[in-house]
């Protein structure tokens, strides 16, 4: 059975890099990125593996394993918005500790879709394939995008339209 978690009022997003972090040259995305959340009224908690990126990854696959791990267990944190994908991911599933993972939205794309499939199959949590962090630095996109929040807050026997992105559909 899939458990979804709660995602309502004063969320606070735990913001972690469980595989690329961002790199001192993108430093002014992920704080526009990070206020952005901050004025629509999100508390986010930020770890040390973000800030960082060696050789395609944000750390050490232990080190990113065992902020996950924190970050997934404080009570305190409601959803984990990472800032975007990367290609190493893979090297952290092996040091998750599913069986302690606290129920709470995971969201993103590209190689976070790794961390989010392995996620939901051990656990039985339910994970959210859409957007990074960083896509939400400024003005979104497009509908598609803009929809997240509203996605994550359906309640249960409710029901939510979502369209294609019209961003990535052939002319």
């Amino acid at each position: 059975m899939i458990r979804y978690p709660l995602l309502g009022r004063n969320t606070t997003i735990g913001v972690t890099a469980p595989s690329s972090g961002v790199p001192e040259e993108h430093h002014l995305l992920l704080e526009m990125a990070l206020k952005s959340m901050e004025e629509k009224s999100f508390h986010v908690v930020t770890g040390k593996s973000l800030w960082t990126q060696d050789k395609e990854k944000s750390a050490p696959a232990r080190e990113r394993a065992d902020e996950f791990n924190q970050i997934m267990q404080d009570e305190n944190i409601q959803m984990i918005l990472p800032p975007w994908g990367g290609e190493l991911l893979i090297e952290i599933l092996d040091s998750v500790d599913f069986d302690a993972l606290q129920p709470k939205w995971i969201v993103g794309y590209s190689d976070i879709s790794t961390l989010l499939l392995a996620v939901t199959l051990k656990t039985g949590i339910a994970t959210a394939h859409g957007t990074n962090l960083i896509d939400l630095r400024g003005n979104y996109s497009d509908q598609t995008t803009a929809m997240w929040k509203s996605v994550l807050e359906t309640g249960k026997g409710e029901s939510i339209l979502q369209h294609s992105s019209e961003k990535y559909q052939k002319e």
